[in-house]
C-alpha cells in the first residue's frame, strides 16, 4: 500500500514539475517575443521622431545645436540599432560625422543606408547625407522571399 501511495505521490510530483517547467518555458518565450516587439517599436518611434525634427536642421548650424535637436530622437534605440560617430582630420580641419537612424529595411541587418549622416567641420554643419562622404558602405539586402513578393509590411506602412 505504501509503495502504491509513494508511486502516486512521485507521479503527482513529476506531473506538477513538468507543468511548472512548461509554464516557465512559455513565459520565457512570450517575454522574448515582447522584447523583440518593443525593440522594433522603439526603432520605428525613433525613425518617426527623427523625421519630425530633421526639417529644423540646416547647413551652418553648430554641432551643439544639431545634436540638441536630433539626439533625443535616437535616445530609445538599443546600441545595436545605432551607428557610432566618426571623426578625422582633413586639410588640418576636424571633421566629425554623426549618424541618425532614418530608415529601416526588413532584411534583419543594420546597414549604412538606414542612417543619415551629418558632417561637421570645426563644429559647424557642412553636409547632410551620403553624397558628401562617398555614399554608404553597406546596403540593405534583398531576401529570397522578398523577390517572390512585390509588397511587404513595415511598421504601420504597407509597401508594394
Amino acid at each position: 500500500m505504501n509503495e502504491e501511495i509513494d508511486s502516486v505521490s512521485v507521479q503527482s510530483i513529476k506531473t506538477k514539475f513538468g507543468r511548472a517547467i512548461a509554464r516557465a518555458c512559455a513565459l520565457l518565450c512570450m517575454a522574448a517575443a515582447l522584447a523583440g516587439c518593443a525593440a522594433s517599436g522603439f526603432l520605428q518611434e525613433s525613425i518617426d521622431a527623427y523625421h519630425a525634427q530633421a526639417g529644423r536642421i540646416s547647413l551652418g548650424q553648430s554641432e551643439e545645436e544639431v545634436l540638441r535637436i536630433l539626439q533625443p530622437t535616437q535616445s530609445r534605440l538599443a546600441a545595436n540599432y545605432r551607428k557610432p560617430a566618426e571623426e578625422y582630420l582633413q586639410d588640418g580641419k576636424r571633421r566629425k560625422i554623426y549618424f541618425f537612424r532614418s530608415r529601416s529595411f526588413p532584411d534583419g541587418l543594420v546597414t549604412d543606408d538606414e542612417f543619415t549622416p551629418y558632417v561637421f567641420e570645426d563644429g559647424s554643419l557642412i553636409a547632410i547625407g551620403w553624397t558628401a562622404i562617398g555614399g554608404p558602405k553597406t546596403q540593405a539586402q534583398t531576401r529570397d522571399r522578398d523577390r517572390d513578393y512585390d509588397h511587404y509590411f513595415h511598421g504601420r506602412i504597407y509597401h508594394y
